[in-house]
């Protein structure tokens, strides 16, 4: 069940009497977990019916002794527990009995969550299931790279705007799969722009700081089109900004670019929406894969790799490298042209 479609649920008012939140998305597991801070118990009334308890620090009599509990002048009380993936009590089996018994016949006027980030639960464990048939079990999952522009788009689109897909391709190349810092950069954009704006390069530019002209998208345009002119350009805007640019972020976005055409050689069916699907990228990034392919071979693309691995290596002072971040650049993409 997609976080949207729980966080829902839950502010119409269907709320299940345990949640177990897990997985290596804290995003989506934080977002939840708010959800239900703000729904379950009335503001004035939290002082009574809400109970916060942190798994380290935590006994499974403190939680179930919590959960047991009848809420003040309320229909409901929330005991939620944090870092639930620290709870000593996973890992005892009187604990995982007791939570068992009652994960079978929970209370219905408490509602208890289990914040467990960073990795998954034991879905082996009784309790656990337990918690699936009463309750919600909600895995958390990071969201794949190349899943990561539309996720961007869908989430805009949630907070009343709309972003271009270049736009979202600049945002998921520079900020990564770290879904914070993409909210946080997202929830600047809508208080800067009214609602309904669409979001392009030049918002980015000038509301994130993001070049519209000098950044790694436009960088692997210029490479795919082998616009010696224009990467160079580029090239000799990261080396005067290394710090904004450093080679650690650039190699390996322009290693995921080269992928794709690496794989576009080997695509049967060329067609657009068949190279999109097998690329697992949005449609309009097949055209500049295309571009690629027609200018650099597979074995080019080969020692791209190599170049790319090179830098990467270099720029962690492995072989006793003594290149600047700037020069390392510079040569690399010196060699990717030529």
């Amino acid at each position: 069940m997609p976080h949207r479609q729980v966080i829902r649920e839950i502010e119409s008012g269907n709320l299940k009497p345990l949640y177990l939140l897990h997985g290596e998305e804290p995003f989506f597991i934080d977002e939840i977990a708010r959800a239900l801070e703000n729904s379950v118990v009335e503001e004035s009334m939290r002082d009574f019916n809400q109970t916060i308890l942190y798994g380290r620090d935590t006994g499974i009599e403190l939680v179930l002794d919590a959960a047991r509990r009848f809420p003040m002048m309320a229909d409901r009380q929330l005991v939620l527990v944090r870092e639930a993936q620290d709870w000593p009590a996973w890992r005892r089996k009187d604990d995982m009995e007791k939570l068992l018994a009652y994960a079978e016949s929970p209370v219905n006027s408490t509602v208890l969550v289990f914040c467990f980030k960073n990795k998954k639960a034991d879905a082996r464990l009784k309790s656990v299931k337990a918690i699936s048939r009463s309750g919600v079990l909600f895995l958390s999952e990071k969201v794949r790279d190349y899943k990561l522009p539309n996720w961007i788009s869908e989430y805009a689109r949630d907070q009343g705007l709309s972003i271009r897909p270049e736009a979202s391709q600049v945002l998921a190349d520079y900020l990564g799969n770290d879904l914070r810092k993409v909210v946080n950069e997202l929830r600047k954009l809508r208080i800067v722009l009214p609602e309904g704006a669409q979001i392009g390069l030049v918002e980015i530019e000038q509301h994130i700081g993001i070049s519209k002209d000098y950044n790694v998208f436009e960088l692997q345009r210029a490479l795919g089109a082998k616009d010696k002119e224009s990467a160079q350009r580029i090239t000799h805007y990261f080396a005067q900004n290394p710090k904004d640019h450093p080679v650690a972020m650039i190699m390996p976005v322009l290693n995921s670019f080269f992928t794709k055409v690496y794989a576009y050689h080997g695509l049967k069916d060329r067609a657009p929406a068949a190279a999109a699907k097998s690329l697992r990228c949005a449609p309009f990034a097949v055209k500049q894969y295309a571009q690629a392919a027609q200018n650099y071979s597979a074995a080019k693309v080969g020692r791209i790799f190599g170049y790319l691995r090179e830098a990467d290596r270099k720029s962690k002072g492995q072989g006793n490298a003594t290149l600047s971040d700037a020069s390392l650049i510079k040569e690399t993409i010196f060699k990717i042209l030529n």
